[in-house]
């Protein structure tokens, strides 16, 4: 049974740590940002510092974020011993990071992704550098505003994340 009263400052840092994995899954769409403003690249150089381990894989298949979706979910999103406040950040972590990694394959699946990534001067560029950026930039966003209401001790309410969230952790 989870405990849904006061948290504490340790709880607290450890909601916050599952919006790692959406940045992880995000910074592939902030090329075109981090080319425009290169200053940037420094304030996520940590992120950068963690994609090497992030995307170990053999075979075509990413075996680190598989890993580590598996473990968010079943070790903590479905543990019931670990508060209500880190399971639901956990589980919107994860919404976060599947539909990110839901538009990447499909961007690649399309065959769009490598062929109009280099030319932004074509129409098909410039649709998927705005696509990009708004991705990255909404992600941020998102992430930001979550850690900001995980930190004041309070769930984080983001459209139909949310939902799926409450219904995953939901005692």
């Amino acid at each position: 049974m989870t405990w849904r009263g006061a948290t504490t400052t340790q709880e607290r840092i450890l909601a916050c740590l599952p919006f790692l994995v959406p940045l992880l899954n995000a910074h592939p769409f902030g090329g075109f940002l981090f080319g425009l403003f290169p200053p940037l690249r420094w304030i996520f150089y940590p992120i950068e510092l963690l994609l090497p381990f992030y995307r170990i894989g053999g075979g075509g298949l990413a075996i680190v974020p598989l890993l580590v979706f598996i473990g968010m979910y079943v070790g903590i999103v479905r543990n019931n011993r670990i508060r209500h406040l880190i399971r639901y950040n956990a589980m919107q972590a994860i919404m976060l990071g599947i539909s990110l990694s839901l538009i990447l394959t499909a961007l690649e699946l399309v065959g769009i992704l490598g062929s109009a990534v280099g030319s932004t001067t074509s129409g098909t560029g410039l649709f998927l550098m705005l696509l990009f950026n708004v991705l990255f930039l909404g992600t941020v966003g998102i992430v930001g505003y979550a850690v900001f209401q995980s930190l004041r001790g309070h769930h984080a309410e983001v459209p139909w994340i949310s939902n799926a969230a409450y219904a995953q952790t939901r005692d």
